[in-house]
């Protein structure tokens, strides 16, 4: 029909090229393959998100998203660890970015540092305080219990007695032994000493390494509740301070004084008591450094208020822990 003779509304068709053809073609096939890609995306996002689902933790059973639980922070180890992975989690307890021992004890040698942290807020990297604090006394206490007396050294001597009284005493491998003369004559005085006094001269004279070894069993507990005797103390003499912060000031700071007095006692094992003597010497020395140091870097101010305030506190704490030796001998003597 020639395009005179077409009707009228009805469009000329044209037959398409190949060329445009080939295009469609390719587009089609494109937007196919799109389709398929991200199909396979899903389906693998979906099998990735049910593998997470299924890791639980072994403890409370919580999913896992991580290396570590978010529930209860266990971290996420296989349940039959092998022998390497068990090695590599000691040592990263010990001496990795997440080991809060070394971590601790690395605070701890700074005066001040571990309470300024854990005032701040900083508290997931090192161990609580009063686990810091019964870590090292039981370290003390075992070394002090097991230590010889007098740094080891054998041989006989004399120790005062109530009343001027003089008492013999010989050591041998197995500690110190009261003579049967001087056992007897401590004895007999005993109705003339003071009634305090009457129960730990009974028990010194009937048996001398049962009755230590019953005061280092006493001595921890007295110690740890006299922690917050020390903090009243600390709030007494700093107003500004809160009582908490000085509980753990007190903590901290006991702690470091156990491992002081730990490794006193262990310098006894020398055999030598001139070298027990000098080590307890340096060690007091850097143990009274290391308290005025903390005490300005917790609680401020200029040096000689530090060091007024620091005395101020040591003797009325001394005056306060009185009583507290008391119960400890009176204790021992009972038990």
């Amino acid at each position: 029909m020639e395009p005179r003779d077409r009707p009228l509304g009805v469009a000329r068709t044209r037959e398409p090229r190949q060329d445009e053809v080939g295009e469609v073609v390719a587009d089609a096939e494109d937007v196919a393959q799109e389709s398929e890609e991200a199909s396979g995306a899903e389906d693998g996002g979906a099998e990735g998100e049910e593998e997470m689902s299924e890791r639980r933790c072994l403890n409370c059973g919580a999913a896992l998203h991580g290396g570590f639980c978010g529930e209860c922070g266990q971290r996420a180890v296989p349940p039959n660890p092998t022998v390497r992975e068990l090695a590599g989690d000691a040592w990263q307890e010990l001496s990795g970015y997440d080991g809060r021992i070394m971590q601790t004890i690395r605070g701890l040698a700074r005066p001040g540092f571990l309470t300024r942290e854990y005032v701040d807020g900083r508290r997931a990297h090192y161990l609580p305080p009063v686990r810091v604090y019964l870590i090292v006394s039981v370290i003390y206490f075992v070394i002090a219990a097991s230590a010889p007396e007098g740094g080891g050294s054998r041989g006989t001597g004399t120790v005062s007695g109530p009343r001027g009284m003089r008492i013999g005493i010989s050591r041998n491998s197995d500690g110190a032994v009261i003579s049967e003369t001087d056992r007897a004559e401590l004895l007999r005085g005993v109705e003339s000493a003071p009634w305090f006094l009457r129960p730990m001269i009974r028990a010194v004279a009937e048996d001398p390494s049962a009755f230590r070894a019953r005061v280092f069993t006493v001595m921890p507990r007295v110690f740890f509740a006299l922690l917050p005797v020390f903090a009243a103390v600390v709030a007494l003499f700093y107003r500004r301070c809160h009582f908490p912060t000085a509980l753990v000031f007190a903590v901290h700071l006991h702690a470091f004084a156990f491992v002081v007095f730990a490794i006193g006692e262990a310098a006894k094992f020398s055999g030598s008591a001139f070298v027990a003597d000098f080590v307890s010497g340096i060690l007091a020395l850097i143990f009274a450094v290391y308290a005025l140091r903390s005490f300005r870097a917790v609680f401020g101010g200029r040096w000689p208020v530090t060091i007024a305030k620091a005395a101020g506190i040591g003797m009325v704490y001394l005056v306060a822990a009185i009583p507290a030796f008391i119960i400890i001998v009176m204790w021992a003597s009972l038990s």
